[in-house]
């Protein structure tokens, strides 16, 4: 225990002595003690910061903006809300977070986790480019992470190139492996000046809102499995009310979605299935059930039952099947039919 104790005290010392060599240079083979820079910062400290107390500032005005600790900072500098109005109380209507860029550099993901990182954020994403010169704000929309999703080129690598341009396509790629996304336009560009005229800035929250619509939308096809998304075809910067129609991007299944979209779909169907009993439509609820056995033959131990017991019951006594030989008697009966019939034609699933 001595010994030990002795090796962390000349560790000790040998610290004490590098740190007393870091203070003094040598400079034509003399030394000179340099002052210590104890109690001041670097010159440019703030400069980035600043772009980011601005940013928070301007996006207070349309609800909560709360910045996240530069020790905390894994990628997003704020995370907000929409407040809507109501009575004399202010709600929270949507939920989305914010990049924050003092220059127009590309914001660029590098590496396969990276990118997956961008991908499955949970929340709409905008980039925020701030112009300190004259209190400049352009925001960016970053729909081009879910082309990135849906295309297995784009895993390892992507750049998002803001422009200044006032209109553009919200998808914009050569579609090549390692390709770029230009976002041309911002979906905003105004100044603390225009932020501060009511109608102005109602104008600001509502194009906001609208593409933090089409970022949920998207975002739950993706948590779906569902290879798809879609974005307006083109866009105008201030601007909600454009032509043009939408864009539908897709791409195949991967494996794991396939599973995770039956996951889906079979929970869907199964209180589909059950709704529809409810309310007297047992056709419907018939050929809901016949799917569901389709995808889900048993019910899973220690999950939610999926098949209407009641139903297959009723359907049962319907059928004639009384008792039955099991309980989805009938539903398979007519789900065999269907299998019989398309075999008659020649039509099989593909092993």
């Amino acid at each position: 225990m001595k010994a030990a104790k002795t090796s962390a005290t000349g560790r000790k010392a040998g610290k004490k002595t590098a740190a007393k060599k870091k203070a003094v240079q040598t400079l034509g083979g003399k030394q000179r003690r340099v002052a210590s820079s104890v109690g001041s910062i670097a010159a440019n400290f703030h400069e980035g910061s600043r772009s980011e107390y601005l940013a928070q500032y301007i996006f207070s005005a349309f609800g909560t903006a709360i910045p996240v600790p530069h020790q905390e900072d894994t990628g997003l500098d704020i995370y907000c809300t929409l407040l809507e109005r109501v009575g004399r109380r202010s709600w929270p209507r949507a939920h989305y977070s914010v990049q924050v860029k003092s220059t127009m550099d590309p914001w660029i993901f590098d590496g396969v986790e990276a990118v997956r990182w961008l991908i499955e954020h949970p929340l709409p994403i905008f980039l925020c480019v701030v112009n300190k010169a004259d209190a400049r704000f352009l925001i960016y929309q970053t729909t081009p992470r879910f082309a990135a999703w849906i295309l297995p080129l784009h895993k390892s690598r992507l750049k998002l190139i803001p422009g200044i341009e006032t209109k553009a396509q919200s998808i914009q790629t050569s579609w090549g492996e390692g390709s770029s996304y230009e976002l041309r336009a911002p979906i905003l560009n105004f100044t603390i000046k225009d932020a501060l005229d009511d109608s102005f800035r109602e104008q600001i929250a509502a194009v906001l809102k609208w593409w933090i619509d089409f970022e949920m939308e998207n975002i739950f096809r993706i948590r779906c499995g569902n290879h798809h998304f879609r974005v307006p075809y083109q866009y105008e910067t201030n601007r909600t009310d454009i032509g043009g129609g939408m864009s539908e991007f897709g791409g195949p299944f991967s494996e794991s979605s396939v599973l995770r979209a039956k996951e889906v779909i079979t929970e869907l169907i199964g209180h589909l299935t059950t709704h529809c009993a409810n309310h007297g439509k047992l056709a419907s609820a018939a050929i809901y059930a016949a799917a569901l056995r389709q995808l889900a033959p048993t019910d899973k131990p220690g999950e939610f039952a999926v098949h209407n017991s009641l139903l297959h019951a009723a359907l049962n006594g319907r059928f004639g099947m009384s008792p039955p030989t099991y309980l989805h008697q009938a539903v398979d009966s007519l789900r065999q039919l269907l299998i019989d019939r398309l075999a008659a034609h020649g039509i099989a699933d593909v092993e």
